[in-house]
């Protein structure tokens, strides 16, 4: 068939197009173009008030630094891969861009077969079977584009305070379903007036049914009626291309480019020297050319699509933190920046207690499908803050604690072995031989009930012949909470100050029992040189069992596990307690790295907090309805939290930490 000469597998780019309409058309494309790119160069004026970023070293980086940007813009640029396994808006969000991407393919590829056939029909490519999977290709591409603006309208409808609202959007899905469906009508009068049979015909299928029910009509009006669709869909497609830098839409240009030059911040801070402090004399963001210029790319590329506001458990316990406002406030006051208007960040655009609300659990930044980084911004307004004085409260007397005690409980230093009593616990001073140091870490040090913990442990470390120490009266606060909490002197004190002690004792190897401090150790140290393996105790104690240094226990009675922030979604470690705890766990909705917060990560363990605002209650809710009699957790913090979280709820069930629950099954 594809040899009969009666069959042409092809068609003429222009067909029906008169010569003065195609001059047209491509007037009107370059200025839809000149457009596009006028937008864009007003949003990059923006972007270059922040401070300098290096992107000739970036590029000219070797292929290692290289490797990871490009693979964030593949795998979740190209692959969506933080759009997937969302429902509904999912499933929209990927018709809508697959669609898009091969139209947009389809197009370009048509007019390059355009321009080549101009220099030598030898070049002509767009025929035979190339043709026909081509057809076919954006007939089935085009139907998932309208499939996928379908579903967005109709979730935008159904929860418009979630994706936001604006006249904008309306007029841009409207124009994109114009596009899709103007597509299938250009095609379908197409098929009218050329008569194509066979094959030609049907490798456009919904061109051919949509034509069908016009077959009556003559060729003179097929073809004006071709001519007039035609030039809609031209109009709307060019449109639509300049409409981009001055819609939500931006984010198909900034998106990408943030994908690539945005610094994965999960655990870690940006690092600011002392030195730098006093050559600028800038402690974190009080103005807007306080931040960088990729920093103010990102709040170009947030989409709104509220993702992060969803995830936000300051949110959803009614605080007045939103990270969507957040981003959207800051990007307004970086357009009034630029107009030369007279707006202050701190009090006019972002409230000060909207600053101190977050836990810092990173949902936000695992959320947001182009990598938009909330949290970062937050801490660099903390950062400001707390260098102002601006941290009050409980919050300040517990930093002041820290500072001077070196602990946030105010308690002596020489009493942070007492929990020790009656056990053959060693210090690191006493026994140079010792091949894993234990940092027990405030909590598990001074809070009294984070000290049976403790314990517990070093009842499971001795059962198991461990060579381990403690530093005892030498070990200070890590200073997680100083630096989340803004205090970035406190927190390089501390820092400084267990940097000698550890490099005394030549420490290699950290076990902890704390996220906050296994991520300290193990993100904010190595900015100072510092590095260590650093193993939290569930997977330590999940090793010793499958060494054999430990019985293998048997599955837990019902038990739910909770998992801290900064220990599944951080850090990655989810596995190990669960393997601990056995097979009969009745897990939460929200686990795992999707883990929702106890509300005391980003120090606000040590801030009031409303009654009706609490994060713990609401994490509560969730472990008491899995009907769970123990609720199992791998974090001091978390400990506190769940506890008063459950009381507060008026449950009866026990909330205990995975290596009390081990011990308990051990029965040491």
């Amino acid at each position: 068939m594809i040899n009969d000469p009666k069959i042409q597998l092809t068609r003429e780019t222009f067909g029906n197009i008169p010569d003065w309409s195609v001059k047209a058309f491509y007037i009107i494309a370059i200025a839809s173009v000149l457009i596009f790119v006028w937008g864009v160069w007003r949003r990059w004026k923006l972007w270059k008030q922040g401070k300098p970023i290096s992107i000739r070293k970036i590029l000219l980086g070797n292929y290692q630094r290289l490797k990871p940007r490009l693979g964030r813009l593949f795998k979740e640029g190209l692959g969506q891969k933080r759009v997937r396994g969302r429902g509904l808006a999912s499933w929209a969000h990927i018709m809508m861009f697959v669609g898009f991407i091969v139209l947009f393919l389809g197009t370009t590829l048509l007019e390059i077969d355009h321009l080549a056939t101009k220099v030598s029909e030898q070049f002509h490519f767009h025929h035979g079977w190339y043709y026909v999977i081509y057809e076919a290709t954006l007939d089935i591409f085009g139907l998932l584009f309208i499939l996928g603006i379908s579903l967005f309208a109709w979730r935008r409808m159904r929860r418009p305070n979630s994706v936001g609202h604006r006249a904008s959007d309306w007029t841009v899905l409207g124009l994109f379903l114009g596009i899709g469906v103007s597509g299938y009508f250009v095609e379908a009068l197409r098929i009218l007036w050329d008569q194509p049979k066979g094959l030609a015909l049907w490798c456009s299928p919904i061109g051919a049914l949509l034509a069908m029910p016009f077959n009556s009509i003559s060729e003179t009006t097929s073809r004006s009626a071709h001519l007039i669709v035609w030039w809609i869909h031209s109009l709307m497609v060019f449109g639509f291309f300049a409409m981009i830098p001055f819609t939500r839409l931006l984010h198909f240009v900034t998106g990408p480019i943030n994908l690539f030059f945005a610094e994965p911040s999960l655990g870690k801070l940006k690092p600011i020297t002392i030195e730098e402090i006093e050559e600028t004399g800038i402690v974190g963001v009080s103005e807007i050319p306080h931040l960088d210029q990729q920093q103010l790319l990102s709040l170009d590329s947030c989409m709104e699509c509220g993702r992060c506001e969803e995830a936000c458990p300051a949110f959803a316990s009614g605080k007045p933190l939103s990270p969507k406002v957040v981003v959207q406030d800051l990007k307004g006051l970086m357009e009034a920046t630029a107009n030369g208007e007279s707006v202050k960040l701190h009090g006019d655009t972002i409230q000060e207690e909207t600053v101190w609300s977050c836990t810092s659990c990173n949902a936000c930044v695992t959320a947001c499908p182009v990598r938009v980084d909330p949290l970062g911004l937050l801490f660099d307004l903390r950062r400001d803050r707390a260098a102002e004085g601006a941290l009050a409260g409980s919050a300040a007397n517990s930093m002041r604690q820290m500072q001077t005690k070196g602990n946030p409980w105010g308690f002596p230093q020489e009493e942070r072995l007492a929990w020790a009593d009656g056990l053959d616990v060693q210090l690191a001073s006493n026994k140079p031989d010792f091949e894993i140091l234990w940092w027990v870490g405030c909590a598990g040090s001074f809070d009294r009930r984070a000290q049976k913990v403790t314990r517990a442990i070093a009842k499971l470390l001795i059962k198991a012949e461990v060579n381990f120490a403690v530093l005892g009266p030498n070990e200070c606060c890590t200073g997680d909470s100083a630096r989340r909490l803004g205090d970035e002197f406190l927190f390089q004190e501390l820092a400084e100050k267990n940097h000698s002690t550890l490099k005394q004792h030549g420490v290699r190897k950290i076990l902890t029992q704390c996220p906050h401090c296994l991520n300290s150790l193990s993100n904010d140290y190595p900015q100072f040189g510092d590095q260590f393996e650093v193993v939290h105790h569930t997977e330590f104690l999940q090793q010793l069992i499958d060494d054999n240094k430990l019985s293998s226990p048997n599955d837990s009675d019902s038990v739910t596990y909770h998992d801290p922030c900064y220990l599944a979604r951080v850090n990655g470690i989810h596995q190990s307690p669960r393997d601990l705890l056995g097979n009969n766990i009745n897990e939460m909705k929200r686990h795992r790295e999707k883990t929702f917060c106890c509300g005391a990560g980003g120090g606000r363990m040590w801030m009031e907090e409303e009654a009706d605002q609490r994060v713990s209650v609401l994490r509560a809710k969730e472990a008491i309805e899995t009907n769970a009699k123990t609720v199992a957790v791998g974090c001091p913090f978390c400990l506190t939290m769940m506890t008063d979280g459950v009381k507060s709820c008026g449950s009866e069930t026990e909330v205990e930490d995975v290596a009390e629950n081990l011990v308990k099954r051990l029965n040491l």
